[in-house]
C-alpha cells in the first residue's frame, strides 16, 4: 500500500516563496475550501507534478512558475511503502528531479525518461491515467470513465487488474513476431542465395570434371600411343636380340680367322726367310765355283748337287708360300666376313641401346601421364578443393535449414502466444472474470447515493443500463447529477478493485469540486456518508467552495489569497455524524 505522508510546495503556482505543507494522514475526511482563484486545486497540481511531472489541470510546465518570483519552483512529497520510505524533488528554474528510498538516492545517471518510467513501474506501480481514474476524481480537466473512448477505457482497467503487463508482452512480442519475421525472410533469402550457390557449384564441379575427364582422356591416349610404340619397340629389340644371336653363331665359324691370319702370317714370313736363305744358297753355288771362306774350287758335283737340292727345295718351298698365302687369303675373307658380322653385330647394338632408351623415356613419360591421370581422377588438389567448397555450401545449408526450422516453430510458438495476448485472450479472460465483482461494486455504490438503476459493463466496456421497469438508458441520457454519481461509483469500484487486485492501493482519495456542481442535498449526503464509511485507511481530500461543509470532515484547509500568494490555514471539526442518507 502506497501511503502519502506529507506534501509541501513553494514558488508554485500562486503559492510564494513559503513553503505550503499538507500533512496527508492528518484526519480521514479532510474539506479544502477557497475561493475561485485562491488556489484550492493547487494541492491536485502539486501532487500529480511530484508524480509524474505534469499537473492534473491543463497548464504548460513553464506556467507553474510563480509569475512574481518567476524561479525556485519546489515540490517535495514523501510517501512510504510498507518499510520503503520515498521522498521525490521536483523542481523547475533550476529544473530538479530527485528521487530517494530510505535516504539513499536513487541512480540519477539514467535519463529523465527512463527514471520517470522505473519510477511507475517499480514503485507506484500506476501511471498518470490510472492514478487519475483511481486517486482522483476532478470537476474541471478530469474526464470521467464513461466519456472515455473505448480503447482508453480498456487501458483503465487493464492497468487496475494489473494486465498491462500482457499488454506490454504483446508489444514485445510483436517486435519478437517482426524479428522472426525479419530472421525468415533473411534466413529464406539465405537460403535461396546458397541454393544457386550449389547449384553453380555443382555446374562449376560438372564442367571442371568434363574438363578435367577430357584432359584424362587426351592424356590416356597419349599414354596408349606410348604403350603401343613401346610395346613395338620391345618387339624391334626381340627381333634384333634375335638377330644378334644368329649372327653370333655364324661368327663363331670366322671368330678365329683372324687369329689364323697371324699365325699364317708368322709362318708365311718364316717360310720367306727360309726361302731367302735356300735362294742365296742356291744362287751362291749356281754363280760361284770358289769357297769363299776356304777360297777352294767347288766340286762341279757338289755345285749341281747343291743347285738340284736348292731348287728342289726352292719348288717345294715356293709351293708352300703358295699355299700359305693362299690360305691366309681364305682366311682374310672369313676376317673380313667376322669383321662385317661383328660391325652389323654392333650396329644392332647399338639400335638395341637406343630402342631400350627409346622405351625407358616412353615408360617415363608413361609413368608421368599416368600420375596426372591419377591426380586429375581422384587425387587432384584442385578437384578436393572445388568439392570441399560445395560440402562448405551443403553444411551451410542444412544450418540454416534446422535455422529456417528453429523460426518457424518459434514462429509457431510466437503466433499463439500472440493469440493469447490479445485483447480477446488472456486478458478477456481475467477481465470476464473480474467483470461480475466490478459490475455488482458499482450497483452497491450507486444504491448508496440512492440511483435504482441496473448499470453492467459489458466486455467491451461499454455501459448497458436498465431501469427498474427493464427500461434501457445511456450514460449521455442521464443528468449531470445522475452522471456525477455514476463516475463517482465507477471511481470508488476502481479504487476497491485494485486494492482487491493488490495492483494499486492507496490511502489518499482526493475529489475536486464534486460537490459543487450537479449533487443535490440527498445526493451530497449519500457520497459523505460513503466517504466517511469507505474504508478506515482511506484519506479522503475534497476540494470545494461550496459553503456549510465544514461540519462533515475532520479537517478543513481553507485557502486564502494574501498579497498574491495563496496561504494555507488548517481548522479540525467537530464532525456531525448523521449524514446517512
Amino acid at each position: 500500500m502506497i501511503v502519502f505522508e506529507k506534501i509541501r510546495w513553494k514558488n508554485f503556482l500562486s503559492t510564494g516563496n513559503v513553503f505550503s505543507e499538507v500533512d496527508l494522514e492528518a484526519g480521514r475526511t479532510n474539506l479544502i475550501v477557497g475561493t475561485n482563484g485562491a488556489g484550492k486545486s493547487t494541492i491536485l497540481d502539486a501532487l500529480t507534478f511530484s508524480l509524474f511531472g505534469k499537473p492534473f489541470r491543463k497548464i504548460n510546465k513553464p506556467a507553474l512558475v510563480n509569475s512574481i518570483n518567476e524561479k525556485d519552483c519546489l515540490v517535495e512529497i514523501e510517501f512510504r511503502i510498507g518499510k520503503m520510505e520515498y521522498k521525490v524533488v521536483r523542481g523547475i528554474k533550476p529544473n530538479k528531479f530527485e528521487i530517494t528510498c530510505n535516504g539513499q538516492l536513487w541512480n540519477q545517471e539514467s535519463s529523465l525518461v527512463e527514471q520517470q518510467k522505473n519510477f511507475e513501474a517499480n514503485v507506484l506501480k500506476m501511471n498518470y491515467k490510472s492514478f487519475t481514474q483511481i486517486v482522483v476524481l476532478g470537476s474541471s480537466t478530469f474526464v470521467p470513465f464513461m466519456r472515455l473512448p473505448i480503447a482508453q477505457r480498456r487501458d483503465i482497467i487493464e492497468d487496475i487488474l494489473d494486465i498491462q503487463v500482457f499488454s506490454t508482452m504483446n508489444v514485445m512480442l510483436k517486435d519478437k513476431i517482426r524479428e522472426n519475421n525479419e530472421e525468415l525472410r533473411d534466413v529464406d533469402y539465405q537460403l535461396d542465395l546458397l541454393k544457386d550457390k550449389i547449384e553453380l557449384q555443382k555446374q562449376h564441379m560438372l564442367s571442371l570434371q568434363q574438363r578435367t575427364q577430357e584432359e584424362i582422356d587426351r592424356k590416356q591416349e597419349k599414354v596408349n600411343e606410348y604403350k603401343k610404340t613401346e610395346l613395338q619397340g620391345a618387339e624391334d629389340v626381340t627381333v634384333l636380340t634375335q638377330q644378334i644371336g644368329k649372327l653370333n653363331e655364324e661368327m663363331q665359324s670366322y671368330h678365329n680367322a683372324g687369329e689364323k691370319i697371324k699365325k699364317l702370317n708368322t709362318f708365311l714370313t718364316k717360310v720367306q726367310v727360309k726361302m731367302q736363305t735356300c735362294k742365296k744358297e742356291h744362287d751362291f753355288f749356281e754363280n760361284n765355283h770358289v769357297c769363299p771362306t776356304c777360297t777352294q774350287e767347288l766340286s762341279d758335283t757338289l755345285r749341281n748337287e747343291k743347285i738340284q737340292t736348292g731348287k728342289t727345295k726352292l719348288d717345294e718351298m715356293d709351293v708352300g708360300f703358295q699355299e700359305i698365302k693362299s690360305a691366309i687369303e681364305e682366311e682374310e675373307i672369313r676376317f673380313a666376313k667376322f669383321t662385317e658380322l661383328s660391325t652389323e653385330v654392333n650396329n644392332i647394338n647399338t639400335s638395341i641401346s637406343q630402342t631400350n632408351f627409346q622405351l625407358m623415356t616412353i615408360r617415363k613419360q608413361v609413368e608421368t601421364l599416368q600420375d596426372e591421370i591419377k591426380e586429375l581422377d581422384g587425387a587432384n588438389p584442385d578437384k578436393k578443393a572445388e568439392f570441399d567448397k560445395l560440402q562448405l555450401l551443403v553444411t551451410g545449408k542444412k544450418d540454416l535449414s534446422k535455422q529456417h526450422a528453429n523460426l518457424k516453430e518459434d514462429r509457431d510458438v510466437l503466433t499463439t502466444a500472440g493469440q493469447l495476448l490479445k485483447d480477446n485472450g488472456i486478458k478477456s479472460r481475467i477481465i470476464k472474470t473480474y467483470l461480475p465483482t466490478m459490475n455488482k461494486m458499482i450497483n452497491d455504490f450507486l444504491q448508496r447515493m440512492e440511483f435504482y438503476v441496473n448499470f453492467t459493463l459489458n466486455e467491451n466496456f461499454e455501459e448497458i443500463i436498465k431501469s427498474r421497469y427493464r427500461d434501457v438508458f445511456s450514460y449521455d441520457s442521464f443528468s449531470e447529477g445522475e452522471k456525477a454519481r455514476i463516475d463517482i461509483a465507477l471511481l470508488l469500484t476502481w479504487r476497491s478493485i485494485a486494492k482487491l487486485k493488490n495492483s494499486v492501493d492507496t490511502n489518499l482519495l482526493i475529489l475536486d469540486e464534486i460537490f459543487d456542481g450537479s449533487l443535490d442535498q440527498s445526493g451530497t449526503s449519500d457520497l459523505g456518508w460513503i466517504l466517511r464509511n469507505f474504508d478506515d485507511s482511506t484519506k479522503v481530500y475534497v476540494i470545494s467552495h461550496k459553503q456549510g461543509l465544514d461540519d462533515k470532515f475532520d479537517r478543513t484547509i481553507t485557502v486564502d489569497k494574501v498579497k498574491n500568494y495563496s496561504v494555507l490555514t488548517e481548522t479540525v471539526n467537530e464532525v456531525t455524524h448523521g449524514m446517512v442518507g
